[in-house]
């Protein structure tokens, strides 16, 4: 199988809660709403989301301490659809989950000197009312893809976020570069002896996450398998367990998983990550448009397939077009790069995190393993995140003008001149 680096033309085809936090870097364990060694009276947000967005949660979250606003992000890692039905019943932060899973709260602490690349320290809220209310739901698929119920509030929004990539990775020292969709399908298709695709061929070393998870939810669709019919391994509870045992295999060449291109990215020194060719290309392509760089152009040009937006699930106003709570509206309105006056910048931060603003993608599509479309953008950045990605660059010309300005038959955006 051939692998193309190159790029093709572009083709059609957690309620709030305003508590008041005391002090942060306490011992874990201690309440949420009572955290010792830190300042009071910072207004807090609940968030729960998907584990793949953790990286940017705690990136944003760092910044959002540090701001003359501050605000303190309390999340919880969830599954999408998992984040799905906890929003859109009106679940509280507790403690206790599903009714029997004890699943950590974690914050971020007021010291400037924490390291988002490291773990958050956890905290304990209430099992009983009054527990806090999840403020923000982030997802990492469509919410199309979990089961329909409970039904979609009137007063609950779903609003796009950064597009998340995923792929199949390998062992290090596995030999293979490339998977076709039909390889993986036959891979994950059947139980071990059942004619799957040498040489993923021992079950036990296929590795996946759970089926509520945005990761199996979009890799599935990519090779036309519902969740319930992947046959792998027992389900790994986090992406982190997915790595752990992908590196740790001690047959590279049989081993297989599913993982978040942003996680993989941060850990491209363990794992590798196979191009991927989906049904009808000529070619597997990588995410990025060489193995070595990170600038997603083969996602943002609708040549790598496997990927979704981020859904964030929040309140929303009486017209259902604004979320409601100010906490939760300024956290997606930085992430999505559209406040202004605000002293935190979210978009390097997403960028930084290894997902795509939408407004540097080229192509859209309705659902996973949907056919795509065009997309403009109506205020496109894609100059700017070429260039502010690891090992950036990009050839459009750098413009002082300031934003929406003429720039070479287009508009300044963001320092560089965009087309539109």
């Amino acid at each position: 199988m051939r692998i193309r680096m190159g790029i093709w033309g572009l083709f059609a085809t957690v309620g709030v809660a305003l508590l008041v936090a005391t002090r942060a870097d306490a011992a874990n364990g201690d309440p949420c709403a009572a955290l010792t060694d830190e300042d009071n009276g910072v207004p807090s947000i609940y968030i729960e989301n998907g584990d793949t967005q953790e990286p940017l949660v705690k990136k944003l979250g760092k910044l959002l301490m540090q701001s003359s606003t501050k605000l303190r992000v309390f999340y919880r890692n969830r599954p999408t659809c998992n984040i799905r039905n906890d929003l859109f019943s009106g679940a509280q932060m507790v403690t206790v989950v599903d009714g029997t899973t004890a699943r950590p709260v974690r914050y971020i602490p007021a010291d400037p000197a924490f390291d988002p690349a490291s773990a958050a320290p956890t905290c304990t809220v209430p099992d009983t009312p009054p527990a806090p209310p999840i403020a923000l739901g982030i997802g990492a698929t469509y919410l199309s893809s979990c089961p329909q119920t409970p039904a979609q509030p009137a007063d609950v929004g779903v609003f796009d976020g950064p597009v998340q990539a995923y792929g199949f990775i390998t062992n290090k020292n596995s030999s293979q570069v490339a998977i076709t969709a039909e390889e993986g399908y036959l891979a994950y298709g059947f139980t071990e002896g059942g004619g799957e695709a040498a040489p993923w061929v021992v079950q036990n070393l296929r590795f996946k996450r759970g089926n509520t998870a945005s990761t199996t939810l979009t890799m599935s669709a990519a090779i036309r398998l519902l969740p319930t019919q992947m046959k792998a391994a027992p389900d790994s509870g986090t992406s982190e367990a997915i790595i752990t045992s992908v590196v740790n295999s001690n047959a590279p060449e049989a081993t297989i998983g599913i993982l978040g291109t942003e996680l993989y990215d941060q850990r491209r020194a363990d794992i590798k990550l196979l191009a991927f060719k989906s049904f009808g290309q000529r070619f597997a392509y990588f995410p990025d448009s060489t193995s070595t760089s990170f600038d997603k152009q083969n996602v943002r040009d609708g040549h790598y397939l496997p990927w979704s937006p981020t859904p964030y699930i929040a309140k929303v106003t009486r017209g259902a077009t604004t979320i409601a709570d100010p906490n939760a509206r300024r956290f997606h309105e930085l992430v999505m790069g559209t406040r202004a006056g605000d002293d935190v910048d979210g978009l390097p931060q997403v960028v930084g995190s290894g997902l795509v603003p939408t407004c540097a993608m080229k192509v859209t599509r309705a659902g996973d393993g949907a056919d795509l479309a065009l997309y403009d953008a109506p205020a496109p950045c894609g100059c700017y995140f070429e260039k502010n990605v690891p090992q950036g660059m990009t050839a459009c010309t750098a413009c002082t003008v300031g934003d929406d300005a003429a720039c070479n038959g287009g508009k300044c955006r963001r320092g560089f001149c965009e087309a539109r």
